[in-house]
């Protein structure tokens, strides 16, 4: 029974080899054939010690990739490992192509089993193949994978210590310079937001929205001006500035993101929690996010109470609500919440009408939850008395019904006092669901003027019936600075349309 997947994890490895050193060693090659082959190193690095014992942990590694193989619990995940193995070895063999760089310093002379393992290493291993290094790609990719498989601490601390014991031997070993240590984290933390140790690989599809290409391009000028700004400072005020290009790949990857990867590019999870690798990546960004909230957000509200226990606000007001819907895919979510659920989506662009359906939906499963304990219309009905209206019911545990008599598409229009009439009975019901159940439910994004604006809007249309300028006109009378596109009345015109045809059809059914 075990003989398959014992054979299935072999090939793996074979095949996996084979590209390894056939590429590898192409690229060495191709370097070697050169004239002129450039070395990027700092004057520092001329006092890091040679220390001979250090390529046993350095060869370590090779055992350990190999080894992880045969600890693949099942078919996905050796497929997952693979995948992340091909991808490092890609981007590790493109930039040899491109950007070839050496090594040009001699190693004392070593004898003993560090002098055998030297040896074998000089039988294949040329000079060459620099940044980013592989081995520290490597050391990124399947120390992740180890570290996932661990579960007591003391064995999860063993592994950091080794595995940065691996990264550091890359110097101590002269196999490489400073600076291929930092492009080869940067690298493999790329291969695991690509191809995450959990969930699905990151999506590529390209936007069809010209807002997103207006912020894909403003952020692409930002990585330009950051990497011209790293490499004119390292030559005037010293290399410390080249620290700035981290800042360059942070911009450009959320260029990436609006044009072609969508908020996935946060890897923010169903817990609120950006994988490590992404945050890595975009850490300059997530604290130039965190500083232009703190600018909007200075003297202004927080929060604000948009129909009773139901509030709209920034997400750093999280923490002190009993349920939240949590639209900035840029930040973390906030401890204190009992109930969460996230929905990440892109800053400054208008959510698509699939966004705002799923935003809907969300806050409408929070609102039941929260504020009607998952009850049904009857049973609220009864904890509600007699006042209960039913045209309000929706916000406390019923799917919403469309009036049949009239076209949907009227529920977009303005409709005077009878609209101020639905709406204050929306209010009052909810005003007595809080009484009950005593929690709030917050809607938030990063200010609470966007994103999870346009979602709370398409719940008061499509959920609490009321009409697109009333909920709109009910935000702007409780939270000031509400910014929604125009395009969103149709966008929730199409989903109300679509809602209705849902239910007639259900009905003749």
């Amino acid at each position: 029974m075990k003989t398959k997947p014992f054979l299935s994890q072999l090939a793996a490895l074979v095949v996996v080899a084979a590209i390894f050193y056939a590429s590898y060693g192409a690229t060495n090659a191709l370097a070697s054939a050169r004239a002129n082959v450039p070395e990027i190193y700092f004057a520092w690095e001329r006092a890091v010690p040679f220390w001979a014992w250090s390529i046993v942990p350095y060869w370590s590694l090779n055992l350990l990739y190999a080894l992880g193989f045969f600890l693949c619990r099942d078919a996905g995940e050796l497929a997952r490992y693979v995948m992340q193995l091909l991808v490092a070895q890609m981007i590790a063999t493109l930039f040899f192509i491109a950007f070839p760089l050496q090594m040009s310093w001699g190693k004392p002379a070593v004898s003993g089993f560090s002098g055998f393992l030297f040896s074998s290493l000089a039988a294949f291993d040329l000079p060459f193949n620099q940044a980013p290094s592989l081995h520290i790609i490597l050391c990124v990719v399947v120390g992740a994978f180890y570290l996932r498989k661990a579960h007591a601490v003391w064995l999860k601390a063993a592994l950091v210590a080794w595995f940065a014991l691996i990264g550091l031997s890359v110097l101590t070993t002269y196999q490489h310079h400073f600076i291929d240590i930092p492009t080869g984290l940067a690298a493999g933390c790329l291969v695991l937001l690509i191809r995450p140790l959990e969930g699905a690989p990151l999506r590529f599809a390209i936007a069809r929205e010209s807002a997103r290409y207006k912020w894909a391009a403003l952020y692409l000028g930002l990585a330009f001006l950051t990497l011209f700004a790293a490499i004119l400072g390292a030559k005037i005020w010293g290399a410390w500035m080249l620290w700035l290009s981290w800042a360059s790949l942070s911009f450009a990857l959320v260029a990436c993101g609006y044009a072609f990867l969508g908020a996935g590019v946060f890897a923010k999870n169903e817990q609120g929690r950006h994988a490590a690798a992404a945050k890595a990546l975009l850490f300059p960004y997530l604290c130039v996010a965190r500083l232009n909230a703190l600018f909007w957000l200075r003297g202004r509200r927080l929060s604000d109470e948009i129909l009773p226990g139901l509030y709209l606000g920034s997400v750093k007001q999280a923490g002190k609500f009993d349920a939240v819907l949590d639209c900035a895919a840029e930040f973390e979510r906030p401890g204190g919440a009992q109930i969460y659920a996230s929905l990440p989506m892109l800053d400054m662009i208008t959510p698509c009408a699939d966004e705002l359906k799923r935003g809907a939906d969300e806050l409408e499963r929070l609102v039941k939850r929260a504020l009607c304990g998952g009850e049904n219309l009857p049973q609220i009905a009864a904890k509600l008395g007699s006042n209960f209206s039913a045209k309000a019911g929706c916000a406390h545990g019923r799917d919403f019904k469309f009036h049949r008599q009239a076209d949907s598409r009227l529920n977009l229009q303005t409709r005077g006092s009878a609209s101020k009439d639905e709406e204050q009975t929306l209010t009052d019901s909810n005003e007595r669901a809080v009484e009950i159940n005593g929690k709030n439910v917050l809607v938030c994004c990063a200010l609470g003027y966007g994103r999870s604006a346009s979602v709370l809007l398409a719940w008061l249309v499509i959920y609490a019936g009321l009409g697109f300028d009333e909920a709109l006109n009910l935000l702007k009378s409780r939270r000031e600075k509400i910014a929604v596109a125009s395009s969103l009345r149709d966008r929730i015109a199409r989903l109300v349309d679509g809602r209705s045809a849902c239910d007639r059809f259900a009905e003749l059914g």
